[in-house]
């Protein structure tokens, strides 16, 4: 069982690195009550991604740095110091722009990561960093960004699977015509709208299976690709139940039952993706023979009964 000493103990290991991350979160915080008008979901899910992302930037870099020897975290710390310096200070800068100045705070987080808290600490914490001076100020931004292309790939994808079929139906970019009706797949019918939910359920998916760094970031990017699949598959349903029962599918009821059902898609998508990723093997301890092999019945030989002479 789990103790609290075991939870609470990468919090411990250095005091500097919790701190520099601690601000980080708080000012994420900040910026999430001042942005939020009326929809809390998306930055509820997203505050927890980053807690989650804190903490394990703290169980796997934290307390890393090492005494002695050439000091490449001191050396590495700099060129975004002045990076951080050039966004506020160089002559074509705009401190009083948004974009400038987090852009400036999050450089400066990172050489301050690296200086006090070491090369790994700020390689592990550079995403937390991001998502907490740049992904929650701008993440109206970001979302209405991604919005398009995922509704056009989606769009796309779904009348081209339509038409492989001889059903007569076509698209204007982000708006299907089918027997004279037009049906506009806005941002509500993009999935992007869960998107931010969706990135903490894959977070904790991923984390479920022991991989290398590398294999989880690559099933991590697996996560768009299942929500655009999903979402072509809701509005081939959609026109499939439309050419079947009518109008009656357009509806809030129908809509939002495909909704609900495009989520429960992206995530089994996601989670069979991580079925079919290779794992790291587990190896037996060092030392420790394996239970049914010779070392094994070796041991239990001795200690079994005495040599009779």
């Amino acid at each position: 069982m789990i103790e609290l000493k075991q939870i609470v103990a990468p919090l411990k290991k250095d005091w500097k690195c919790t701190a520099i991350f601690a601000v980080a979160f708080a000012f994420a915080c900040w910026q999430s009550a001042y942005q939020i008008r009326s929809e809390w979901g998306g930055a509820a899910a997203l505050l927890i991604l980053l807690a989650c992302l804190l903490y394990q930037a703290l169980k796997v870099s934290s307390g890393t740095l090492k005494k002695g020897g050439f000091p490449w975290n001191k050396l590495l710390a700099w060129p975004p110091v002045l990076i951080a310096l050039g966004l506020l200070f160089l002559p074509w800068s705009n401190p009083d722009a948004p974009g400038f100045k987090f852009g400036a705070w999050f450089f400066l987080a990172v050489g301050a990561t690296c200086f006090f808290c070491g090369v790994r600490a700020m390689l592990y914490g550079a995403v937390l960093l991001l998502g907490c001076f740049l992904a929650v100020p701008f993440r109206e931004s970001i979302v209405l960004y991604l919005s398009y292309p995922f509704r056009m790939v989606s769009t796309v994808l779904s009348v081209g699977f339509l038409q492989i079929f001889g059903m007569h139906i076509e698209n204007d970019n982000t708006t299907i015509r089918i027997e004279g009706l037009d049906i506009a797949i806005t941002d509500a019918c993009s999935g992007i709208q869960q998107f931010e939910a969706m990135i903490l359920v894959a977070f904790w998916l991923v984390m479920i299976w022991k991989r290398p760094f590398v294999w989880r970031c690559v099933h991590y990017l697996f996560l768009i690709p299942s929500i655009i699949i999903a979402n072509a598959v809701r509005i081939v349903l959609t026109i499939v139940l439309y050419k079947t029962i009518g109008e009656v599918v357009l509806n809030n009821t129908w809509h939002e039952g495909l909704g609900y059902a495009q989520v429960v898609l992206t995530v089994a998508l996601f989670f069979l993706v991580g079925c079919l990723l290779p794992e790291d093997e587990v190896k037996a301890p060092s030392g420790k023979p394996k239970e049914g092999g010779k070392d094994g019945a070796k041991a239990k030989a001795g200690k079994g009964g005495r040599k009779h002479e």
